[in-house]
């Protein structure tokens, strides 16, 4: 979908447009081999994989984002059904604003979410899919994640709108403070760290999580990018 603080840009600002929607304003080009590869056949995908870990002798936890993942759902199918075959988990990172597929959605161990607010300078209609949102939260795998931004007031007080009207579960609603450097990370992080947690909500920085319950984070991880 795109947002205005987005770290994996290089994902879907391939034209001019796009990137004005971006801080940087930088427009990438959809197949520069400095930011990966664009396409790609299950089987290279695989190959990669293996090159970077054992996936079929030491199941790990394949992490699938993007980009948006689900808009390649049925593409990913064959991809998944090997991993899957071989003992790993996938782990989905989606916008939450499509809803899954059955044969898709039966490999997947784990939904992470992470609904756009208002800060991501995406119009509501476009970020916000409540029927979408409430097949993910019915799977009872999913987790939800929304970045919080120097205007974190506003921010939390929206994703206490959004767990009410969606009927969010409280535990497993994750708040990460956005921030393309560690500094302004831990800063917003030291703000809005005690009214997240006083609501219920986890709290990560990075690829770390912390709340009450166990966490959507695992140490053994690979990200295979998805164009959105």
């Amino acid at each position: 979908m795109g947002c205005t603080w987005c770290d994996a840009a290089y994902t879907w600002a391939v034209t001019a447009e796009k990137a004005a929607k971006t801080r940087s304003g930088q427009r990438y080009e959809r197949n520069e081999p400095a930011y990966g590869e664009k396409e790609m056949e299950p089987a290279e995908v695989l190959s990669r994989l293996r090159k970077l870990w054992d996936v079929e002798d030491r199941p790990t936890t394949i992490v699938v984002s993007g980009g948006e993942p689900m808009m390649q759902r049925r593409a990913l199918v064959p991809l998944l059904e090997q991993l899957c075959s071989c003992g790993n988990e996938i782990h989905i990172e989606t916008a939450g604003t499509i809803a899954p597929l059955a044969e898709f959605d039966a490999l997947v161990t784990q939904d992470n979410v992470s609904p756009e607010l208002a800060t991501s300078g995406n119009r509501l209609s476009k970020r916000i899919k409540p029927d979408e949102l409430a097949s993910l939260v019915a799977t009872d795998r999913a987790w939800f994640k929304f970045v919080i931004t120097d205007a974190w007031e506003a921010d939390l007080a929206e994703v206490d709108h959004l767990v009410l009207e969606a009927a969010l579960p409280r535990r497993r609603v994750v708040v990460m403070p956005e921030g393309s450097d560690s500094q302004t990370n831990i800063g917003t992080a030291r703000k809005v760290a005690d009214p997240a947690l006083e609501r219920g909500y986890g709290l990560a920085s990075g690829v770390t999580c912390s709340s009450g319950t166990a966490t959507p984070t695992v140490t053994e991880a690979f990200r295979v990018e998805s164009v959105g």
